[in-house]
């Protein structure tokens, strides 16, 4: 009989201790964080409206017409769709100036002036949250990929080249601070893609025999611009 109750003793404590394991208090007291230690914190992905500057690095095209590098500013909507995933549209202006060249002229007086002008983009896409729908010390990394369009609304000039209206193509990265209580930030980084094509003129040999491009099968060049952007979430509509 003894030895009965000292098994059934036994029997008690070890499903007791199995059923414990499975018990959320003594789990969470086993591995991780305390609830109110966690680093990380759940979030309502919503509506948020982003005001932006930055710089806007604009990579060297073939004939070097680009806008050269100058700062941008910008303004972001984002709008959780489910899970961790937002959709986005973004307005960007850059103002800058760029190279205007004369193709008949020679290469030492091609270059005839710099004109002021400002590249304006348009896009949307996805955002993916890196951490789901959580903060990890209030910080949430997102990647984010569209696409849209490009434009400088500037006719042909002078050596009949234009920028003109284009589709462009982007992919980044993107890291928003979201505290309890203050300011909300975000900081961008996104590389947009789009083409530049050049006008016959600029193969045709000037006097001194040099062009501005010499390779005919070169008349259109993707190029990469990395646009680095700050700036200050509002959350609308909630």
């Amino acid at each position: 009989m003894q030895s009965m109750r000292v098994i059934r003793s036994t029997s008690v404590a070890a499903l007791a201790a199995v059923a414990s394991l499975f018990t959320p208090s003594a789990t969470q007291a086993q591995v991780g964080h305390l609830p109110n230690r966690s680093p990380y914190e759940d979030v309502k992905i919503g509506q948020t409206l982003t005001v932006m500057g930055g710089w806007m690095a604009v990579q060297r095209d073939l004939a070097d017409v680009a806008p050269t590098a100058s700062w941008l500013a910008a303004l972001r909507y984002d709008i959780g769709v489910g899970g961790p995933a937002s959709l986005f549209a973004r307005y960007v202006v850059s103002p800058s100036e760029r190279r205007l060249l004369a193709p008949g002229n020679p290469l030492a007086t091609r270059v005839i002036g710099t004109p002021g002008v400002a590249t304006h983009i348009l896009d949307g896409g996805l955002d993916m949250s890196l951490t789901g729908r959580k903060t990890w010390h209030h910080l949430m990394p997102s990647i984010n990929v569209g696409a849209g369009i490009v434009s400088d609304f500037a006719k042909a000039d002078t050596g009949a080249y234009r920028f003109g209206t284009k589709f462009s193509f982007n992919y980044g990265i993107s890291m928003r601070y979201l505290p309890r209580r203050g300011p909300q930030l975000r900081i961008d980084a996104t590389n947009n893609y789009w083409k530049y094509q050049y006008p016959d003129r600029y193969f045709v040999k000037a006097a001194d025999t040099t062009s501005i491009l010499t390779d005919t099968r070169k008349r259109e060049a993707w190029r990469g611009n990395w646009g680095l952007s700050a700036g200050v979430m509002f959350p609308i509509f909630r």
